[in-house]
C-alpha cells in the first residue's frame, strides 16, 4: 500500500534562503549580466558567491558591495515563524510558513541619475525572477510553496548616517517536514 511522498524530517529554512540568492544571482541580469558588485576572492570564498546577493543583513555595511542584495528574516517574521509552526494532525507531517525581505541598496551619492536607473533596471530584472518560480525552482525538498509580495517597493533607507536608494520586496515560503513518529501523547 502507497505511503505517500517522504518528506524531510526537518524544516530547510537556510536551504530556502540559498534557493532564493540561486535564484537571484542567475536570473536577475541587466544586459546579461549581473547587477551586484563583484566582490573580492576572499568575500567570494567565505560567502560562496562572486556577486553581492547575500543570505542574511551583513554587520558592517561596506559601500564597496554596492549594488547589493540581500535576503533575510526580520525579527517580526523570525516570530511569526515560530508562531505559525504546527502539527498538521496526528500522522506527524508539521508546515510552517515564513516570508524573506529581498532588499537592493544602490549608492545614490556619486551620481544620483545613474543610481536611479540602476536601481529601476534592477527591480525591472529582479521581479520576473521571483514571480517565475513557485516552489523556488523545486530544490528544497521542504519547499512546498513559494510566492513574491510587494514590500516597501522602491525607498530609500538610511544607514550609519548614508542615505541609499532601496527596492524591497517579501518572499514567502511554506514548507513542510515530517517529524518522526508523529505527535508522541
Amino acid at each position: 500500500m502507497p505511503t505517500g511522498i517522504a518528506l524531510p524530517g526537518q524544516p530547510d529554512t537556510l536551504g530556502a534562503l540559498a534557493a532564493m540568492r540561486n535564484i537571484i544571482l542567475a536570473e536577475c541580469l541587466v544586459g546579461g549580466v549581473s547587477p551586484f558588485a563583484a566582490l573580492s576572492a576572499a568575500d567570494a570564498a567565505r560567502y560562496g558567491v562572486a556577486s553581492a546577493v547575500f543570505i542574511g543583513r551583513p554587520k558592517d555595511f561596506n559601500d564597496a558591495c554596492l549594488p547589493q542584495c540581500v535576503i533575510w528574516i526580520p525579527p517580526e517574521q523570525s516570530a511569526a515563524l515560530e508562531a505559525g509552526t504546527a502539527l498538521d494532525g496526528l500522522n506527524g507531517r508539521a508546515s510552517a510558513e515564513f516570508e524573506a525581505l529581498v532588499q537592493v541598496f544602490v549608492d545614490m551619492r556619486a551620481d544620483w541619475y545613474a543610481g536611479e536607473q540602476k536601481i529601476l533596471a534592477i527591480r525591472d530584472a529582479l521581479w520576473p525572477a521571483l514571480l517565475r518560480h513557485a516552489r523556488l525552482g523545486g530544490t528544497v525538498p521542504t519547499v512546498i510553496a513559494s510566492e513574491p509580495l510587494a514590500g516597501r517597493g522602491l525607498d530609500y533607507e538610511q544607514i550609519a548616517g548614508v542615505e541609499y536608494r532601496l527596492f524591497e520586496a517579501r518572499w514567502r515560503v511554506r514548507q513542510q517536514w515530517s517529524v518522526a513518529g508523529g505527535l508522541v501523547v
